[in-house]
């Protein structure tokens, strides 16, 4: 079988992206594109179908973060059962009508995949409820120290005025009783 190879401009053509986006894209998505002995990038019809493949879930509104996670999911056939359910063409996903239905095994893989989203989520915002309440009452712990450390001074203070009205007091005291 003859291996096909495509070049930079007859992939822009067909995928439909500027040169820049796909040369954005093979470091963003790391995608293995092939050089000849020149240091030109070779395109191969797999190249073509994971840009393709990229520019569909574009279209359907992922973005590159989610798309990166799915072309690096570690089980392939569910990527294989994901793309197959999706129709790809060249211009993103065709209408509605001719999309094919997807499987009961790809439903349940999502589905599978939302819940796990969902728990992650509601994890993520017990762990923010349970660190605000932990910075309210530390915050509260230190409000509560200085209250303190405040009473302790103003105990200091008023056992230095004592002291110093008694000292005066007394030698006024003995002033007058002197004289």
């Amino acid at each position: 079988m003859e291996n096909l190879t495509y070049t930079f401009k007859e992939i822009c053509e067909k995928t439909g992206y500027k040169s820049s986006v796909i040369r954005y894209y093979e470091k963003e998505f790391k995608l293995n594109i092939l050089r000849d002995t020149n240091g030109r990038r070779v395109f191969s019809q797999k190249d073509i179908d994971r840009l393709l493949f990229i520019k569909g879930l574009q279209n359907e509104g992922y973005t590159n973060g989610q798309i990166k996670r799915i072309i690096n999911e570690k089980n392939v056939t569910t990527i294989k059962e994901i793309a197959a359910a999706i129709d790809i063409s060249a211009n993103g996903f065709s209408d509605k009508a001719k999309q094919p239905q997807l499987d009961k095994d790809v439903l349940k893989f999502i589905e599978e995949k939302f819940q796990e989203i969902n728990s992650n989520i509601n994890e993520l915002n017990q762990n923010v409820t349970c660190k605000e309440i932990y910075i309210i009452l530390s915050e509260n712990l230190k409000l509560k120290m200085e209250i303190k450390q405040k009473s302790y001074e103003v105990m200091e203070l008023k056992e230095k005025l004592k002291y110093e009205k008694e000292k005066s007091t007394s030698f006024l005291k003995r002033f007058f009783k002197k004289s």
